[in-house]
């Protein structure tokens, strides 16, 4: 029994080096692409000038929630990932994050993912309103299969170091239901420890900022 939990802890082990090293590899492109600098007419601007944009890498980091989460998927053979980004929904063009298909249950997931959950007022209706419509879509098109629809906020690994954003989540969870990391690693199948998953991502922080600002 002690050689089979060794064998199941070295294969879990091996998963989080293995995903670890796409975002790494993600990482790297990311850091080629061009960096926004802030504009007149904002808060940066005036109080520090022209600088990099960390509103800007923010945004376009969040891409990186998604190519981790889709990598995770691949790796399980349980799994299935369908096609993802713009799609024609009710006949219009809708930007899809992130479908797939666990075989074994015969249920269909879709997530909108988040990196940040403090939407404001404007956006959270129309960020509910978006996964309905697919959410609708899905069930016409996979009528012999559950369907399972969220929002993943993959920035954090539970809710319970929360401070702010709980209401943002209450509101959400009104209508759709919002899950973290810790609850998408066992959709998943993956163990991959909180503590972690926290100090990978500082590491990948303390690469992101020097590069902003030594390439300004």
């Amino acid at each position: 029994m002690e050689h089979h939990d060794t064998i199941d802890n070295l294969n879990e082990l091996n998963k989080v080096t293995e995903i670890k090293e796409r975002i790494n590899e993600w990482t790297e492109t990311f850091l080629q692409s061009n960096i926004t600098k802030t504009q007149p007419g904002s808060i940066s601007w005036i109080l520090h000038g022209e600088q990099p944009s960390e509103q800007s890498i923010n945004i376009k980091f969040g891409r990186c929630g998604e190519f981790m989460a889709k990598e995770m998927v691949k790796m399980n053979a349980a799994l299935e990932l369908l096609p993802c980004g713009i799609q024609q929904i009710n006949g219009r063009n809708k930007d899809v994050d992130l479908i797939f298909k666990n075989n074994e249950t015969n249920t269909i997931h879709y997530f909108e993912l988040k990196g940040n959950i403090l939407l404001d007022t404007e956006k959270l209706p129309a960020t509910i309103e978006k996964c309905e419509a697919i959410e609708c879509h899905l069930r016409e098109k996979y009528p012999d299969h559950i369907i399972e629809c969220g929002i993943l906020n993959w920035s954090i690994y539970n809710r319970r170091i929360l401070t702010s954003g709980l209401a943002n989540i209450k509101a959400f969870e009104k209508k759709i239901k919002v899950i973290h990391i810790e609850e998408f690693l066992k959709l998943v199948d993956m163990t991959w420890d909180e503590a972690d998953y926290y100090s990978y991502f500082r590491i990948i922080g303390n690469k992101v900022r020097p590069h902003a600002i030594n390439n300004f």
